[in-house]
């Protein structure tokens, strides 16, 4: 397969291979020039990865690229708190993304954010969860800081089509049950361990 590539397009691979083992989202406004390059080799880059056993997909609708695997112990392990954050913003995604032409990525502040926990009476993170957060959601291009002062309720942040792709869910409805269900455990859980130090008093 890749003998009958050149030694350039050989090195392309290469990298584009690491590029989506190390980080397996991809989108054309970060990384135009590999997003043009995955395109050209879709054929020997899906073929390759279809051996080791993981499916490419190059979504041209929104310019993004996502790499999948069935297998659960490749995947990326979250908190409690990490999930209800990335369902939180999947949802603000999923709200957003209806109104906007493909061309346009739903922009949310941080208030926004801080606003739909509230809605859910979750507690609001600290600075440092939040900080974060907005570095993972940074590393796999989910999302971009438009903004320095993350801090700042006024903060704004692009998100990136990539998001359809965390979790295979496209209703609002179905996110909000999810977050609902997490947010119920915790409550249970609270109750659970405020018993148990009752019992030891």
């Amino acid at each position: 397969m890749w003998s009958q590539l050149n030694q350039t397009d050989q090195e392309h691979l290469r990298n584009i291979v690491n590029r989506l083992l190390a980080i397996n989202y991809l989108v054309k406004e970060k990384e135009r020039t590999t997003y043009l390059l995955i395109r050209r080799l879709r054929n020997e880059l899906q073929e390759f990865f279809k051996f080791l056993g993981w499916d490419l997909v190059i979504d041209e609708r929104h310019e993004c690229v996502f790499l999948f695997t069935d297998k659960h112990e490749l995947r990326k392990i979250l908190t409690k708190d990490e999930t209800i954050w990335f369902l939180i913003l999947r949802l603000i995604y999923q709200e957003k993304r209806q109104s906007l032409s493909l061309a346009s990525f739903p922009i949310v502040t941080t208030l926004e954010i801080k606003n739909k926990y509230e809605t859910f009476r979750l507690p609001w993170i600290n600075k440092t969860a939040l900080e974060k957060y907005v570095r993972l959601c940074t590393r796999y291009q989910l999302l971009e800081a438009i903004d320095s002062n993350i801090r700042a309720d006024d903060c704004r942040f692009s998100l990136f089509h990539t998001w359809q792709y965390v979790l295979d869910i496209d209703k609002a409805g179905a996110l909000t049950k999810k977050i609902t269900l997490l947010v119920a455990q915790d409550k249970e859980e609270l109750l659970s361990e405020m018993a148990e130090e009752n019992e030891v008093d």
